[in-house]
C-alpha cells in the first residue's frame, strides 16, 4: 500500500505538472511567430502581433498602450460585436471619394420581371440607421505569465526529486524499481510532446476563431479562381512595403532613432490597410494616445491605438516620405508617396491638419491593382448601361456625372473613357488631383502655385487638338463656362458636379450663371449616383418582408417578396457587406427635353417629362437592388 501511494502521489504530480505546462502553453506558446490557442494577440519579448480578420499586424510592445492608461501589457485583440438588428454601421459619415474596387456587381437578374412588380407608393421621411463597432486593444496582466513560469519550474523540481524517493522507496521494498520509475518518467514526458504537437496542429483547423491555415488558404485560392476578380476575397500573404522615389526605384531612407522606429510602424499600418482594403487612413490624436481608424466600404472603423510618443513618430515617418516640412505643425500640408507591395503599384496621398492635440494625417490609399475601371462593374441595370455606352460615343456634347463627395463620380467618368478608342483620339484631362493614371490620355493636374487652375488648364487642352476633355470638377462659373463653350465647339466634355440629383443639376448650372439655351445645345446625358454597401454573398440570407420595411423606400410590393440579410462572418469581418455598388439616375436629353431646357421650364415639369421617357430615380433603382438581393433597405435610405 505504501509503495501505491507513493507511487500514486509521484504520477498525480507529474500530471499537475502536464496540465500546469498546457496552460502555460495556451499562455505563451505560439507557432511561426504568428498563432498561438485561442488567444488573437502573441506576446513576445518586444513585440506584440495583433490578429485582424483580414491580416497580421505587429508592433512593438511600448507602442501599444492599454486603454485604461496603464503600463502595456499583452493586448488582445477584441471581436468586433455586430448588431444584428441593424446595419452595423460606425457612423453615418460619407467617403471622401470612392475607389473603383468600392464599386462591386450584383447579381442582375430578370429586371422587367421585377420592375414588373413595383407599383409606385407615397414616399415617406427615410430614418437612419446607425449603430457602433469598436475594434480595441485590452490590457492582459504580465504577472499572469511571471506566475506560471515560476510554478511550472517548482512543479518540475519536486517531481525530478519525487522520483529518486520513489526508486529508493522500491527498492527497500525489494521491487524491481526499473519499470515503475520509467512510468513515471516517461509518461509526463510523452504527455508533454502530445500535448506540443497538439498545439502546434491547431492553427491548421480552417476558420478556427480568425486563422486561416496554409492548406485552407489554399483551397480558398483555388474556389477563388472561378470568381469574378471584384467579389474575390483577399487573402493575406507575407509581403513587405517598399517605398519608391519618383523614377520608381527604391527609395533609400536614412533610418536613425525616433524615424526608423516611425517608419516601421507607419508601414505595418499601410500593409494593414491594404490587405483590409481600406480607401482612406485616418491617424488622429488624442488627449492621451494616438488612434488609427480605416475607411472601409465607407464606414469608418477603428483599428489601432498608439501612445503618444509612438503616434507622433508615426506621424514624422509618413510627412517624411511624402516630402512634407516636418517642422511645420501649424499649418496645413499636402503630399504624397509611392510604394509598391506584392508587386502592385500603390500612391498615398497625404493631407495634415493641426488640431489641439498635436497633427492629425488623413491618407487617401490609392492602389493601381485595384484600378479596373469596368464599366460593367459598376451596378447599372442592362438598360441603363446599353443607353450610357451608346451616348459616352458621341463626337460632341457634354455629359455630367452628379452626387455628393464619395459617390465614385470619377471612377464613372474613368470608366467611361476605358470604352474609347484612346489610339484613334486624343484624349486630356484637367484634374485637382489625378488620383489614378489612365492610359492612353494625356493628364494635368491643378497647380494653384503655378497659375495652373481648371479655367486655365482648359484654355490650354483647347489649343493642343483635343477630341475628348474631362474635367474633373466645374466648381466656379468661369471654368464651367470654358466646357460647355467646347462642348459646343466639336469637343466630347465629360464633368462632375455636386446636386442632389440628375434633375437639380440644371437649377445649379444656372445658379453658376450658364445660359439655358446653351445648356440645352450642350448637354447630352446627366448620371446621378450614390453608393450602397453590398450584401456578403457568404452570409446572405433571405426572409420573407412584410411590405413596411420597402414601403419605406417609396414602394408597395406583392405580399411575401424576399428580401435578403447578412449577420456578418469572417469573410466580410463581421459586417454583413462586402464591397459597394452604385445606385443610378440616368437623364439622356432628346430634343423636346432640350428645348425644354432652352424655354427654362420648371423643375417639376421637367422631372415629369424624364419620367415620361423612362427616368428611375434612386428610390426606384434602390428598390431593384434591395429585390435583387443586392442590399438593403437601410442602405438605400441611407443613400438618399
Amino acid at each position: 500500500m505504501a509503495i501505491s501511494r507513493r507511487l500514486t502521489g509521484a504520477l498525480i504530480l507529474a500530471a499537475l505538472i502536464l496540465g500546469h505546462a498546457a496552460l502555460f502553453a495556451d499562455e505563451v506558446v505560439f507557432q511561426d511567430g504568428t498563432k498561438m490557442h485561442d488567444v488573437r494577440t502573441v506576446l513576445t519579448e518586444t513585440h506584440v502581433i495583433v490578429h485582424m480578420p483580414k491580416g497580421v499586424a505587429e508592433f512593438p510592445r511600448q507602442a501599444i498602450k492599454s486603454i485604461n492608461g496603464k503600463a502595456p501589457g499583452p493586448a488582445k485583440a477584441v471581436p468586433t460585436p455586430v448588431n444584428k438588428s441593424a446595419s452595423p454601421t460606425p457612423t453615418a459619415t460619407v467617403a471622401p471619394s470612392a475607389t473603383p474596387d468600392e464599386v462591386v456587381p450584383g447579381m442582375v437578374p430578370e429586371v422587367q420581371q421585377i420592375q414588373d412588380r413595383l407599383k409606385v407608393a407615397p414616399t415617406p421621411t427615410p430614418t437612419p440607421v446607425v449603430s457602433t463597432t469598436t475594434a480595441i486593444a485590452a490590457p492582459h496582466p504580465q504577472w499572469k505569465a511571471d506566475v506560471a513560469i515560476a510554478a511550472l519550474f517548482l512543479l518540475t523540481a519536486i517531481w525530478i526529486y519525487s522520483l529518486q524517493w520513489v526508486r529508493r522507496s522500491l527498492e527497500h521494498r525489494r521491487v524491481d524499481p526499473g519499470m515503475w520509475t520509467n512510468v513515471a518518467i516517461v509518461l509526463p514526458i510523452l504527455g508533454s510532446i502530445l500535448y506540443g504537437l497538439y498545439i502546434a496542429m491547431l492553427p491548421f483547423l480552417p476558420k478556427r476563431g480568425t486563422r486561416w491555415s496554409p492548406w485552407s488558404t489554399f483551397i480558398a485560392k483555388l474556389r477563388q479562381q472561378n470568381k469574378p476578380l471584384d467579389t474575390a476575397p483577399k487573402h493575406r500573404v507575407s509581403r513587405t512595403i517598399e517605398f519608391l522615389d519618383e523614377d520608381q526605384k527604391a527609395l533609400k531612407l536614412k533610418k536613425k532613432g525616433d524615424l526608423s522606429s516611425g517608419l516601421d510602424l507607419a508601414s505595418d499600418i499601410l500593409e494593414t490597410a491594404l490587405d483590409q482594403r481600406a480607401s482612406d487612413i485616418h491617424i488622429e490624436p488624442g488627449s492621451e494616445e494616438y488612434r488609427v481608424r480605416f475607411r472601409l466600404d465607407g464606414i469608418m472603423h477603428e483599428r489601432f491605438a498608439f501612445a503618444t510618443e509612438d503616434g507622433r513618430r508615426i506621424v514624422t515617418a509618413i510627412k517624411s516620405l511624402a516630402q512634407i516640412d516636418i517642422s511645420e505643425k501649424r499649418k496645413a500640408q499636402d503630399g504624397r508617396f509611392r510604394a509598391r507591395l506584392g508587386g502592385a503599384g500603390v500612391d498615398f496621398r497625404v493631407a495634415t491638419a493641426n488640431s489641439i492635440h498635436g497633427e492629425k494625417i488623413v491618407i487617401r490609399v490609392l492602389d493601381h491593382s485595384r484600378g479596373i475601371f469596368d464599366l460593367t462593374a459598376l451596378g447599372m441595370s442592362p438598360e441603363m448601361l446599353e443607353t450610357f455606352q451608346q451616348v459616352i460615343h458621341s463626337r460632341n456634347g457634354m455629359i455630367l456625372a452628379t452626387g455628393p463627395t464619395g459617390s465614385g463620380k470619377t471612377s464613372t467618368l474613368y470608366a467611361a473613357l476605358r470604352q474609347l478608342d484612346a489610339a484613334r483620339i486624343n484624349i486630356m484631362t484637367i484634374e485637382d488631383p489625378a488620383e489614378y493614371e489612365l492610359v492612353g490620355a494625356t493628364q494635368i493636374a491643378v497647380n494653384i502655385k503655378a497659375g495652373v487652375t481648371y479655367e486655365s488648364g482648359l484654355r490650354s487642352i483647347l489649343r493642343q487638338d483635343p477630341d475628348v476633355i474631362l474635367v474633373g470638377e466645374m466648381r466656379d462659373a468661369e471654368a464651367a463656362q470654358v466646357a460647355v463653350s467646347a462642348a459646343l465647339t466639336g469637343h466630347l466634355v465629360l464633368s462632375t458636379l455636386h446636386t442632389k440629383d440628375a434633375p437639380g443639376t440644371l437649377a445649379r448650372l444656372k445658379d453658376m450663371g450658364l445660359e439655358r439655351y446653351k445648356l440645352g445645345t450642350a448637354l447630352l446625358m446627366i448620371v446621378g449616383q450614390r453608393l450602397v454597401r453590398v450584401l456578403c454573398p457568404a452570409c446572405r440570407e433571405e426572409i420573407a418582408c412584410e411590405g413596411e420595411e420597402l414601403a419605406s423606400i417609396g414602394f408597395s410590393f406583392d405580399p411575401g417578396t424576399a428580401i435578403y440579410r447578412s449577420q456578418g462572418c469572417p469573410e466580410c469581418n463581421g459586417t454583413g457587406f462586402k464591397g459597394r455598388t452604385g445606385l443610378f439616375e440616368l437623364l439622356v436629353l432628346d430634343d423636346d427635353l432640350r428645348k425644354a431646357v432652352g424655354d427654362d421650364v420648371d423643375e417639376a415639369t421637367f422631372l415629369s417629362m424624364a419620367e415620361e421617357r423612362g427616368f428611375r430615380s434612386y428610390r426606384q433603382d434602390g428598390a431593384l437592388k434591395v429585390l435583387m438581393g443586392i442590399t438593403t433597405v437601410e442602405e438605400v435610405l441611407q443613400a438618399v
